[in-house]
């Protein structure tokens, strides 16, 4: 018996469509358009980072220039309204604003300061047309990539939020990269500059040059604007004995409690702005001379005893001091206490 087959015919409808337009001397429409140019914005980036942390040690080392190269290259890519990079300070443990392109301070509006707070438990957050993405570094929140998507169309804005999360993990790695290496460059003057004031109060140099040329070295090792040092006399009465940094001449005649507490209790203390005012607002104490936002004070010993105090206020960034900065002093009183009873042996 012969079986009869019945033929599918398909409709012309597509192919005679895609015909026509390119007889009209259109294109046919490509599915892979939007996703060449996602493809073409992620590799420029990643070129774009590699360029930066492989560029000299002056332009390419900072996480602020890197910040700064990629939020420029990744408006003129993407169109995007606004973008801007944050990372966690490691010490305040506070979001910076390390760039922004685009926008007149366009970070500074309360929808952004809004999305800012929520991006602390979201991976991705979205507040109308901010978005925010986060960027991961052995797992923990470091930092965060803000972008506005103000005046882009939904396949755009899917456009780039897959270019976002491509470019990611390069933009985290060149970020820490920088961080690091600026870290490893501290690490070292700081080294160079206790080994200074080692040599400068093992030297030959009258006492009063030893302990000023000292107490400088101490307030660069800090990054400080201003320092103090404060002996002990026989009585127990706290003197002024040198001041430096950029700001140190104008206090002469400095008196500052915070040392006389320090030399008493034996403790250093670590001051920031919300604990200041009793310690520097004395008739001539710190805030006489300038205004104080940070200050760190560390007893000098000898042996058992309290000879003097070492004392900087206000790091040169604006930033507070950290326990980090008190240990740096407290391991240079060490050696200031030491010069110090050497020089009271040998008068």
């Amino acid at each position: 018996m012969a079986v009869t087959r019945s033929k599918i015919r398909r409709s012309p409808r597509k192919s005679l469509s895609v015909a026509t337009a390119i007889v009209r001397g259109g294109k046919a429409p490509s599915r892979r358009s939007k996703s060449g140019e996602g493809d073409r914005m992620i590799r420029t980036l990643q070129q774009r980072l590699l360029g930066i942390v492989s560029g000299s040690e002056e332009e390419g080392r900072s996480p602020v220039v890197v910040a700064a190269g990629f939020v420029q290259a990744f408006r003129q890519l993407t169109k995007t309204a606004a973008v801007a990079i944050y990372l966690r300070d490691e010490q305040t443990r506070e979001m910076i604003c390390l760039a922004e392109a685009g926008g007149s301070d366009a970070s500074a509006t309360p929808e952004w300061q809004e999305l800012l707070a929520k991006a602390e438990q979201d991976v991705r957050v979205a507040c109308g047309e901010l978005r925010a993405f986060r960027l991961h570094r052995i797992g923990r929140l470091e930092g965060l990539v803000v972008i506005s998507l103000a005046g882009l169309d939904r396949r755009a804005a899917r456009v780039i939020g897959t270019v976002v999360g491509a470019v990611e993990p390069w933009l985290a790695v060149a970020l820490d990269h920088a961080r690091l290496t600026r870290k490893y460059a501290a690490k070292i003057l700081r080294i160079q500059n206790m080994e200074q004031v080692s040599d400068l109060l093992n030297s030959s140099l009258p006492e009063s040059d030893k302990l000023r040329h000292a107490l400088e070295a101490a307030v660069r090792l800090v990054e400080a604007e201003a320092g103090a040092l404060f002996l002990a006399g026989d009585d127990g009465t706290l003197t002024l004995c040198a001041m430096g940094g950029e700001r140190g001449a104008a206090g002469l005649m400095l008196q500052s409690p915070s040392a006389v507490e320090v030399f008493r209790k034996g403790q250093p203390l670590l001051l920031k702005q919300e604990n200041l005012a009793p310690w520097v607002s004395a008739p001539q104490g710190w805030q006489s001379v300038f205004p104080v936002t940070s200050l760190v004070s560390v007893p000098i010993r000898a042996g058992s005893r309290s000879v003097g105090v070492l004392e900087v206020a206000n790091r040169r960034s604006g930033k507070p001091f950290s326990n980090w900065d008190v240990l740096e002093l407290a391991s240079l009183s060490n050696q200031f206490g030491l010069a110090i009873d050497n020089l009271r042996r040998s008068r």
